[in-house]
């Protein structure tokens, strides 16, 4: 086991981190993350799949060896390993510092994908208790081992970040083209959206010219993973064939509203069971669910819901010819994330794509193109529902009409839509 340790540790005998594990860019995270380790309490860093938790924690480090001294920075990965984390600190403690936790100063100690050890709320909870000087980063890829394990568990001692996936700015950024300059020049902006829509969420693959390699990279270590791999063993699921036939469903199809009645026939399986599974991807933040907007979250709560991929990338990756055939729903699945949206609307055959409820209701449609008839229709939508605002939003530049807001895609995450 100290050779695992020693192997993901070394800036104990370097004084650095590789710059391949610490990229220069940090994301709007990063910052946060900084001042959360200012605090005592656990750090519980949450996100999808390959969106970065890792590197943030890398890049936390890197930052942390220009005042601290390196043998009291550990970090250890269970992705692969799945060591005890008392064993672990133990032998740190004793191999490594050399002395007792309470005489050895500031210690800072990050685990990466603990969720996939067995109790590891207890390790935790146990050293953070007896050691005040102990400072906890940790990531997880399921918020429903962090809602069980850590609210009863943890409860008071930790505080979430959430990562979400790479924006579309920061795509930019990371290219080292300033967003705002884009924005005066819609058919760039447009190519570069259009690029980013393939690529969506996964820093790692931003500057990747291979098509064919960005949507392997995304099928391998983001859906295959969950299906495969995190489902079964967080929740024990053994019918691997269900689970990817319910996954693609979703992700092939972004902006399914299901009927769990329905697809459990469809599929020959039960209410309940179709169900978990739905609930299972949500856990795992593989897919999201909008909720039928009513006054009563009680209301809304039995209505039909309906499911979008995380990001548009996984639409692309598992078939490219459903990714442009259905685009309206690719660039739904795209807003959505970025306005991270709880709510859409339908009753009576009319129906609005997102409805936001902070501060008043906002009614949000997307189009692939625009008729001018969408203007008036949700102009109508915005008297029944008693909404503040109406926005439009399309891979076109629009002028408002209707009292309703237009703004293209690319420049979405620049303007006050909310």
């Amino acid at each position: 086991m100290r050779e695992d340790i020693e192997r993901y540790n070394e800036w104990w005998f370097t004084g650095k981190v590789r710059r391949e594990l610490a990229p220069e860019y940090r994301r709007r995270d990063y910052a946060k993350l900084l001042k959360a380790l200012q605090n005592r309490q656990i750090v519980i860093i949450t996100g999808l799949r390959r969106v970065g938790k890792s590197t943030l924690m890398y890049q936390a480090i890197d930052h942390l060896l220009e005042t601290t001294p390196p043998q009291q920075i550990l970090y250890f990965s269970f992705d692969e390993e799945k060591h005890d984390p008392k064993q672990i600190l133990k032998i740190y403690e004793r191999e490594v510092l050399k002395k007792p936790f309470e005489e050895a100063g500031k210690i800072y100690v990050f685990f990466d994908e603990i969720q996939n050890v067995d109790g590891w709320t207890v390790a935790v909870k146990q050293f953070y208790d007896l050691y005040p000087s102990v400072k906890f980063v940790l990531s997880v890829s399921s918020t429903l081992l962090l809602s069980v394990e850590a609210v009863h568990k943890l409860a008071g001692r930790f505080t979430t970040l959430k990562v979400k996936p790479l924006t579309f700015v920061e795509f930019l950024e990371l290219k080292k083209i300033k967003p705002e300059r884009i924005m005066d020049f819609p058919r760039h902006a447009q190519t570069l959206f259009s690029e980013y829509l393939t690529k969506s969420g996964f820093p790692q693959v931003a500057a990747w010219d291979s098509e064919d390699m960005v949507a392997e990279y995304v099928r391998n270590s983001v859906g295959e993973r969950i299906m495969f791999r995190d489902i079964p063993s967080v929740f024990g699921t053994k019918n691997i064939s269900l689970i990817k036939d319910m996954f693609k469903l979703v992700v092939l199809n972004p902006g399914l509203v299901i009927n769990l009645n329905n697809l459990a026939k469809d599929l020959q399986s039960t209410r309940v069971t179709v169900s978990n599974y739905l609930r299972y991807f949500e856990t795992t933040l593989a897919i999201k669910a909008l909720s039928n907007y009513r006054p009563s979250t009680l209301a809304s709560s039995r209505k039909l819901k309906k499911y979008y991929p995380a990001t548009t990338s996984l639409t692309y990756a598992y078939d490219k010819n459903s990714f442009y055939e259905k685009f309206g729903g690719v660039l739904e699945t795209y807003v959505v994330s970025a306005l991270d949206a709880q709510y859409y609307f339908r009753e009576d055959g009319r129906e609005v794509d997102v409805v936001l409820v902070d501060d008043g209701l906002v009614l949000v449609e997307v189009k692939e193109s625009v008729a001018s008839e969408d203007f008036s229709r949700l102009g109508k939508l915005v008297s029944l529902l008693k909404a503040r605002k109406a926005v439009i939003i399309s891979m076109e530049e629009q002028k408002a009409r209707e009292n309703v807001q237009a703004v293209p895609v690319y420049c979405l995450e620049l303007s006050s839509v909310g």
